[in-house]
């Protein structure tokens, strides 16, 4: 549902756009909510199984390939597991017509620090995001922060739209209080450890990246009988 929302926003706010190109489509579930609303989209990813996308990371190499320009360049939860975002916004140059946009979703540091949710810090996140910083990072590739959204997603997102040209949209201050964050996780921790030694035996459903830092953070092991 939240993907089918996405691109119907999408083409309401970009009623003239005819073709989209995804970095980082996985199972082509976004791919398929685009077309729905008319759009010609077209997905990077190498674990893709979609017979119109390309099987390879974006980068500016892969760009070169493509003959054609996207009025729409898309990409949601990918651009803090790469490492050189400026090859991938140097590809994306390549490829974006002169009036399209970029836009992406990500987790959002601020909601991170505020909802106390540090699970979201693990080896695959090689980046984490704020507006301020992002817009100068756009700028020096040569793109303009034009608008964002906040998003629930993944304990607080943010939807980033960026143009070759346009006004910069106004920034919200953006606090990052460090302690704050550390007295959420003892307060998580105290809490958590309390329900675990009430309630035995535990078993864990699921090992994602959130799930072991949770784990070994709050050195819950000698709680959990096994993980399934």
């Amino acid at each position: 549902p939240h993907w089918a929302v996405a691109a119907s926003l999408l083409r309401d706010r970009f009623p003239k756009a005819k073709t989209v190109l995804e970095i980082g489509s996985n199972n082509a579930v976004f791919l398929k909510c685009l077309r729905n609303e008319g759009f010609t989209a077209i997905g990077v990813d190498p674990a893709s199984d979609d017979p119109t996308s390309v099987r390879d990371y974006f980068s500016e190499s892969v760009a070169r390939n493509f003959r054609i320009k996207f009025d729409l360049v898309v990409s949601n939860n990918t651009f803090a597991h790469i490492d050189d975002l400026q090859d991938v916004f140097r590809g994306i140059a390549l490829v974006l017509a002169p009036d399209g946009a970029v836009v992406f979703e990500q987790m959002y540091l601020v909601d991170l620090i505020e909802g106390g949710t540090f699970d979201r810090i693990y080896s695959d996140h090689l980046s984490q995001f704020t507006l301020g910083p992002l817009a100068r990072f756009l700028k020096r590739m040569g793109l303009v922060l034009t608008e964002f959204d906040y998003l629930d997603t993944h304990g607080g997102s943010i939807r980033v739209t960026a143009k070759s040209h346009g006004e910069v949209a106004s920034l919200p201050a953006e606090p990052l209080d460090w302690d704050y964050l550390r007295e959420k996780m003892e307060l998580t921790r105290a809490r958590l450890m309390g329900l675990l030694q009430d309630c035995q035996p535990v078993v864990a459903f699921g090992a994602s990246s959130k799930a072991c830092i949770l784990f070994n953070e709050f050195g819950l092991a000698p709680f959990i009988s096994f993980v399934v």
